[in-house]
C-alpha cells in the first residue's frame, strides 16, 4: 500500500536513473576531450521558463541546437515551468527522444500544421468531468486551451517515463501549492512532479507519481483514484494564461463551431450571456446586448422564481455584473429545461458547453482582485464606505479593518504611499490570529525593505486571511444586514479554484511541515510561473546536488528578473545561490560564478543583441505570450532565433562545463 515520504532524500527510481545517466554524461565528457572520472562526473540541470507558447516554442529551438551541437548528453536534469513543460511533454511522449532528434521536427511540425478537432476537446472535457472528484478550471483549460496550443491529447501519464527515458536528462516538472503562496510558507509552496515521485520540494514531504490525486489519510492511501494524463499535467503546469476572460473568449469561438445551431434561440442566449460576460473584462459597454438578452429571456424564470430581466438603469459596473452573474447562473440551472429538444444525444457539445459556463461563472468572480483595475478598486471601495455609514459601524473594527486591507491594497497598484497605512492595520490586528495560530501583523522593518510585487503579493494574501477569519473575530457582524456579508463573501470566491487534488499530507503526524497544510483535505495547485518564471527551486534541492545550472528564459518581461527574484528568495530560505552582479541586460549569455555549495548559473534570454540586434522590442511585440497559436512561419522563426543562442554560445558552454570539472 502506498505511503507518504517524509524525508530530505531522493527517491530510490531517481537516484537509479542518475546512476544510468551520469555513465552516459561521462562518456560525453571524455568525447569532448574533458577526462573525467565517474565520481566527478558534474550534476547539470537545464531549465525553461515560462512564457505561453513563446516558451514551448523558444525551448524546442534551444533543445534542437543543444542537440546539434551535441551539448545535451551533457545534461543529468531538465527541468520547467509553465511553457517549457508543454514543450518537455511533447518531446518525452518518444523514450530516448533526446538521442534522436527527429521527435523535435515531428513536434514542430505538429504545432505547425496539426489541431484537435472541437469535438475531440469536448469529449476530454466531458471524460475529465465524469473522473475528477476534484473537477476544476484547471480541467478546463487542459481540454480545452492547452489542446490549442500543443495541438494534441496526450493519455499518457508521467510515471510511464519511468522505465522509456533512460537516454534522456531526467524531467522535472513543476507548480506551486496556491495556498501556501498566499500565507507565505515559502519552504510549502514549491511542488515538483518527476516519474516517480511528486511532493514539496523543499519541505520534504513526497508520494508516488501513480497515486497523487489519491486519498490519503496520516500519511497511508485508503482510496486510489487514476493517475492524471500528461494533458491535465500540461494544465496544471501551464495555466499562467488561466483566466476568465481567455476561457470566455474560447467558449466564444465553440460556439461559432456550432454552426448547425447558430440560429436556435437557445445557442443564441448563450452566445449573448457569453457577450456580457466578456463585457466585464474587455471594458465595453453591455448596455447594447440588453435587448437581445431580454427578448431570448422572455418567458423564463430564475432561481428565485422570477422572471428574468436585465436591467441595468442607474446601476453601476458592480451591480451591473451581479445581475450578468445572476442570469447566467439560471441560464446554466435551467437551461435544458428552457430548450428541452437539445438534450438529444447529437447535440452533447451543448451539455458540455452549459456545464464548462457554469463551471468559469461559478469559480471566477467578475474581477478577481489580483487582476482589478484602478477604477474598479476605487469603487469598490467607495460602495464598501457608503454601506456602512450606518452609525454603529462606523467605528466597528470589522469594516475599518477591511477598509484599511483594500486602502493598503489600492495604494500599492496606484503607486502611492501606502507605508502609514501598515501602523493602522497593525493597530486593528492586535491580537487576531488565524485558526493555525499565525499572527497577522505585518513587520514593518521587513515590509520597508520588500519590493512593490512582494508587497502587492503580501496585501493579497493579507486581505484572504482576514475574510476568512472575519466572522470568528466579529460574531456580531454575522448577520448584520449591510454589505460587509456580501463583500466577505465575495473576498473569498476572489480566490481562484485551480488544480484541486486531494492532499496526501490530510492529518499527517509531520511535525516539520505547517499545520494549515496538514488539515486540508483538498490542496489547489497553479503554474509556478505566477511565483518565479524559471524553476530554479528544483535545481537547487540540496539533495540533486546540482554543479551547473543552464537556463533558457523565455519571460515576457525583464530578462533577469527571474534570477534576481530567485536570488532574493534564497537569501530568505538560506540556499546557496550565486551573487547576481551584472551591466547589460542585452546579452545572449550570462555566467554566475558559484561558491561554496552554490552552483553556477549560466543564463541565456530569449531576445537579446546578438540574434536581433536592434529589434528586441518588435520581436516581443510579435510573440507575445497572450495570443493565438503561432502559425508555422512564426514557429520556425522563433526556434532559430532561440537556437541562436546555442550556437552563438557553444564553446562558452563547453569551457563552463570544462571548468566545473576541474572545479571538482
Amino acid at each position: 500500500m502506498a505511503q507518504v515520504r517524509i524525508g530530505h532524500s531522493l527517491s530510490e527510481g531517481e537516484n537509479i536513473y542518475r546512476s544510468g545517466r551520469k555513465l552516459s554524461v561521462q562518456k560525453w565528457l571524455v568525447k569532448n576531450n574533458i577526462p573525467c572520472s565517474l565520481s566527478k562526473v558534474p550534476n547539470i540541470a537545464i531549465l525553461g521558463s515560462g512564457g505561453g507558447e513563446r516558451a514551448m516554442v523558444g525551448m524546442l529551438g534551444s533543445l534542437s541546437q543543444m542537440g546539434e551541437q551535441g551539448l545535451l548528453d551533457a545534461a543529468l536534469y531538465m527541468s520547467g515551468v509553465s511553457g517549457s513543460t508543454w514543450c518537455m511533454a511533447s518531446l518525452y511522449e518518444k523514450a530516448n527522444w533526446s538521442s534522436d532528434m527527429k521527435q523535435i521536427k515531428v513536434v514542430a511540425e505538429r504545432l505547425g500544421h496539426s489541431s484537435v478537432s472541437l469535438k475531440d476537446k469536448v469529449w476530454k472535457l466531458k471524460k475529465y468531468h465524469q473522473t475528477n472528484d476534484n473537477f476544476s478550471l484547471t480541467d478546463v483549460w487542459a481540454a480545452l486551451l492547452v489542446t490549442t496550443i500543443v495541438k494534441k491529447i496526450d493519455e499518457s501519464t508521467l510515471s510511464n517515463y519511468q522505465t522509456c527515458h533512460d537516454q534522456d536528462p531526467y524531467p522535472i516538472y513543476t507548480v506551486i501549492d496556491q495556498d501556501s503562496k498566499y500565507k507565505h510558507l515559502l519552504r510549502e509552496t514549491f511542488f515538483e512532479l518527476t516519474p516517480h515521485e511528486v511532493g514539496y520540494t523543499l519541505a520534504g514531504a513526497f508520494v508516488e507519481t501513480s497515486s497523487f490525486g489519491s486519498i490519503f489519510n496520516k500519511g497511508v492511501l485508503t482510496t486510489p483514484k487514476p493517475e492524471m494524463d500528461m494533458t491535465y499535467l500540461q494544465g496544471l503546469c501551464g495555466s499562467a494564461l488561466a483566466d476568465s476572460e481567455v476561457i470566455l473568449k474560447t467558449l466564444k469561438e465553440w460556439l461559432k463551431d456550432m454552426t448547425t445551431l447558430k440560429d436556435h434561440n437557445g445557442v443564441q442566449l448563450l452566445s449573448t450571456v457569453v457577450d456580457l460576460q466578456l463585457c466585464q473584462y474587455t471594458g465595453c459597454d453591455p448596455a447594447p446586448l440588453l435587448q437581445t438578452a431580454n427578448e431570448l429571456l422572455e418567458g423564463k424564470i430564475g432561481l428565485d422564481g422570477c422572471t428574468l430581466k436585465l436591467n441595468f438603469t442607474g446601476k453601476n459596473s458592480i451591480d451591473q455584473n451581479k445581475e450578468i452573474h445572476t442570469v447566467t447562473s439560471a441560464l446554466c440551472h435551467s437551461f435544458f429545461d428552457w430548450h428541452k429538444d437539445l438534450k438529444d444525444s447529437d447535440f452533447e457539445e451543448v451539455d458540455v458547453f452549459v456545464k464548462t459556463l457554469h463551471k468559469v461563472n461559478e469559480k471566477l468572480p467578475a474581477h478577481p482582485l489580483k487582476g482589478a483595475s484602478n477604477a474598479y478598486n476605487e469603487e469598490l471601495l467607495k460602495k464598501l464606505n457608503d454601506s456602512v455609514k450606518r452609525e454603529e459601524l462606523q467605528s466597528h473594527d470589522g469594516p475599518r479593518l477591511i477598509l484599511q486591507a483594500l486602502k493598503l491594497y489600492n495604494n500599492i497598484i496606484r503607486g502611492e504611499d501606502e507605508t502609514h497605512l501598515v501602523d493602522d492595520l497593525n493597530d486593528l490586528l492586535k491580537g487576531k490570529k488565524m485558526e493555525s495560530g499565525r499572527d497577522l501583523r505585518i513587520n514593518k522593518d521587513e515590509w520597508v525593505k520588500t519590493d512593490l510585487k512582494s508587497r502587492k503579493q503580501l496585501a493579497l494574501g493579507l486581505q484572504l486571511d482576514i475574510c476568512k477569519s472575519f466572522f470568528s473575530w466579529f460574531p456580531d457582524l454575522k448577520n448584520a444586514r449591510f454589505y460587509i456579508s456580501a463583500f466577505v463573501e465575495w473576498m473569498l470566491k476572489s480566490i481562484y479554484v485551480w488544480g484541486a487534488k486531494y492532499n496526501f499530507l490530510h492529518h499527517m503526524n509531520a511535525s516539520d511541515l505547517g499545520q494549515r497544510l496538514l488539515k486540508r483535505k483538498t490542496t489547489h495547485f497553479e503554474d509556478a510561473g505566477l511565483l518565479d518564471n524559471s524553476p530554479y527551486m528544483s535545481a537547487l534541492r540540496a539533495e540533486r546536488e546540482i554543479d551547473l545550472i543552464i537556463s533558457f528564459d523565455f519571460s515576457a518581461g525583464n530578462p533577469m528578473e527571474t534570477l534576481t527574484e530567485t536570488a532574493k528568495e534564497c537569501k530568505k530560505l538560506d540556499i546557496s545561490f550565486p551573487a547576481i552582479n551584472y551591466t547589460k541586460t542585452d546579452k545572449d549569455f550570462y555566467v554566475f560564478k558559484g561558491l561554496k555549495k552554490a552552483p553556477t548559473v549560466i543564463h541565456i534570454p530569449l531576445f537579446n543583441i546578438a540574434n536581433c540586434g536592434s529589434e528586441c522590442e518588435a520581436y516581443r511585440d510579435k510573440y507575445r505570450t497572450f495570443q493565438g497559436a503561432y502559425s508555422p512561419e512564426m514557429i520556425e522563426d522563433l526556434m532559430k532565433k532561440a537556437g541562436e543562442n546555442v550556437l552563438n554560445n557553444k564553446e562558452k558552454l563547453l569551457r563552463e562545463i570544462a571548468g566545473i570539472v576541474q572545479q571538482k
